[in-house]
């Protein structure tokens, strides 16, 4: 029960609750600190379980549950309050937020019933992806006032949230990285995301971790199914 990756898996869950308080408390620049570090914690725990050869039942559970809370309720409560404060006088629209938490969680039960099978791609956005995404989005809040009217009018945003939502559970073919096939075969896409993301940084701060999964999603749209299929060659 209590391994090493079951540790890392269990400071996931730690960072998304440290997370939550922090949003709760109107520190935005330490929730996404904390949603870095739990997907940190996230990429970690599966790799050392690999590695140590310690895959069990248990962990698969438990770093769902937690993947619920750092990735599905901690955006969903961002989300929330981003869409409160644009509709102040529709008190019924911020609940759309939820939909995020929702759909992780569904997400993330389709993964747990599928546990045994190895694919060579994601199947729909992974939830720390959506996690991610709207991590910088928070960032971006209040410090870009020319776009703003844009990327937080009410139902720009809101598109956002829905459109993230139906990813989760979309079947859509998204990048997977294995550690165990050589760098240039596969990861050569992570330095065209990066450096898309990086380049933006000065600029955008936070909100590059945001045009980070933007360029992830559109780079598995683009390339072609037989891609896929020789990752896992």
């Amino acid at each position: 029960m209590f391994t090493i990756p079951n540790l890392f898996t269990s400071c996931n869950l730690l960072f998304g609750c440290c997370a939550l308080v922090s949003l709760q408390k109107g520190n935005a620049e330490w929730c996404i600190y904390f949603l870095v570090l739990a997907a940190f914690a996230d990429l970690l725990d599966g790799f050392v379980a690999r590695k140590m050869n310690k895959n069990s039942a248990l962990g698969v559970q438990l770093d769902s549950l937690s993947d619920v809370v750092s990735f599905g309720l901690v955006p969903g409560m961002i989300a929330f309050g981003i869409l409160e404060s644009a509709h102040p006088a529709m008190s019924w629209i911020p609940f759309f937020a939820f939909s995020l938490t929702i759909m992780a969680a569904f997400r993330l039960a389709r993964f747990n019933v599928h546990a045994g099978e190895s694919l060579p791609y994601f199947t729909g956005l992974p939830v720390p992806a959506c996690g991610l995404f709207f991590a910088g989005m928070l960032g971006m809040q209040g410090k870009f006032p020319a776009a703003e009217s844009v990327l937080f009018h009410p139902f720009f945003f809101l598109g956002c949230v829905l459109l993230m939502s139906v990813l989760m559970v979309s079947r859509l073919k998204i990048i997977k990285y294995h550690f165990r096939k050589s760098w240039m075969r596969q990861y050569g896409y992570i330095p065209l995301i990066g450096a898309g993301s990086l380049v933006f940084a000065p600029w955008i701060g936070a909100g590059a971790l945001s045009l980070g999964v933007l360029l992830h999603v559109i780079l598995s749209l683009l390339l072609p199914d037989h891609h896929f299929k020789r990752q896992h060659t």
